[in-house]
C-alpha cells in the first residue's frame, strides 16, 4: 500500500511538472462542462452589453454549453471588476472589460478593491469604438464653434451626460472643456443606455458616446453629431466631420471592449476562449450584426497582443489623467 501511494504521488508530481495537472487537463479538454458567465459592468442595452450578449449567444451554440450575461453596473466598472477578480480562476467567470477597468481607474482612484494589473489576465480584445460628440434636439446651434460659444456664454450651465465618473465619456468631456476653455456641468448615469434618453429629453445638452449607440439616432435627425474624435471620418457616420476638420486637430478618442478573466485561470482555458471568440469576430454575419455593422472597429487581439495593448493603454492614461487633473477620491 505504501508503494502504491508513493507511485501515485510521483505520478501527480510528474503531471504537475509537465503542466497537465487536473485544472490544466480540464482546461485543455472538457472546458466548459457547466455554464459560463460573462460579467458586464454596465446596464443592459448598452454597447458592452449588446456585444457580450452576441458573444454569449454564439459561444453557447458553439460550445454546447450555456453562456450567460450578468450585468453589474456602477462605480466606473469597479463593482463588476471586484466580482470578477474574486471569482474562482477556472474560466467560468469572464468580464467584458473596457478602458476604466484595467487602464484608467488606477490613476483616477487612490485605492481600488482590486489590482488592475495583477488580478486579471487578458483573454481577447474584441473591438473598439470611435467617440462622437452629440448634442440633443434642444441645442439650436449646428457646429462645434456654436457649442463652445454657448458654453462660454453660460459657464457651468451646459450639461453633459456620462455613464459614470471616470468613464471614457467623463474624461473626454473634461479634456474637451480644458482644450476649449469652457466650464461644463457633469451629470453621471449608470450606462450609455441612460445617457441617450437624457439627451433626447433635454436633461443634458451634450455627451460623448461611441458611434454605435448614436448611429441611427443621428441618421434619423433625433440627435446631432458635432464631430468624430478620430483622425479620419467614420464609415458609419460619413457625413460627420472629424475634430481636426472643425478646428481641434489633436482631439482623438476611442474606447475598447475585451474579455478578461481572474488571474490564475489556466492558460488552455484562456486560449480556448480567445480562439473561439476570434473565430466569431472573423465570421461575416457576426461582424455585421455586432461589430462593423453597428459602427465598431474590430480589434481581435489574442492574450499576448492584448497584454501588449494594455501596457500602451495604461501609459497613455497615466499621462492623460495627470494632465487633466481628474481625481475621483
Amino acid at each position: 500500500m505504501a508503494n502504491f501511494k508513493r507511485r501515485l504521488l510521483c505520478a501527480g508530481l510528474a503531471a504537475g511538472l509537465l503542466g497537465v495537472g487536473p485544472a490544466l487537463a480540464q482546461g485543455a479538454g472538457d472546458y466548459p462542462n457547466k455554464p459560463v458567465k460573462i460579467i458586464v459592468p454596465f446596464t443592459a442595452g448598452g454597447l458592452a452589453d449588446t456585444l457580450a450578449r452576441g458573444i454569449a449567444q454564439e459561444l453557447s451554440r458553439d460550445w454546447g454549453q450555456q453562456v450567460i450575461v450578468e450585468n453589474k453596473p456602477g462605480a466606473n466598472t469597479i463593482i463588476a471588476a471586484q466580482a470578477t477578480a474574486t471569482a474562482p480562476a477556472d474560466g467560468y467567470t469572464l468580464m467584458m472589460a473596457n478602458d476604466p477597468t484595467v487602464s484608467s481607474n488606477q490613476y483616477l482612484y487612490s485605492r481600488l478593491p482590486y489590482d488592475p494589473v495583477k488580478d486579471f489576465v487578458p483573454v481577447v480584445n474584441v473591438a473598439e469604438t470611435l467617440e462622437v460628440l452629440l448634442v440633443g434636439p434642444g441645442f439650436k446651434g449646428k457646429t462645434l464653434q456654436d457649442l463652445i460659444a454657448e458654453a462660454k456664454a453660460n459657464p457651468g450651465r451646459v450639461s453633459y451626460g456620462t455613464y459614470g465618473p471616470g468613464s471614457k465619456a467623463h474624461i473626454d468631456a473634461e479634456a474637451f472643456a480644458q482644450a476649449t476653455g469652457v466650464k461644463l456641468l457633469h451629470v453621471p448615469y449608470k450606462g450609455v443606455a441612460d445617457v441617450i434618453p437624457a439627451l433626447l429629453s433635454g436633461q443634458v445638452q451634450m455627451a460623448f458616446t461611441g458611434v454605435p449607440p448614436a448611429r441611427q439616432l443621428v441618421k434619423s435627425g433625433q440627435l446631432r453629431a458635432i464631430a468624430i474624435a478620430a483622425p479620419k471620418r467614420s464609415a458609419a457616420l460619413p457625413d460627420v466631420p472629424t475634430f481636426a476638420e472643425v478646428g481641434m486637430p489633436n482631439f482623438h478618442s476611442s474606447a475598447w471592449f475585451g474579455l478578461i478573466a481572474p488571474a490564475g485561470t489556466p492558460k488552455p482555458v484562456i486560449d480556448k476562449v480567445a480562439t473561439s471568440v476570434a473565430r466569431l469576430i472573423e465570421k461575416p454575419d457576426f461582424s455585421e450584426r455586432y461589430i462593423v455593422g453597428v459602427g465598431l472597429e474590430p480589434l481581435n487581439l489574442g492574450p499576448d497582443r492584448f497584454a501588449e495593448f494594455l501596457q500602451k493603454d495604461r501609459a497613455m492614461y497615466a499621462k492623460y489623467i495627470k494632465a487633466l487633473g481628474v481625481k475621483l477620491d
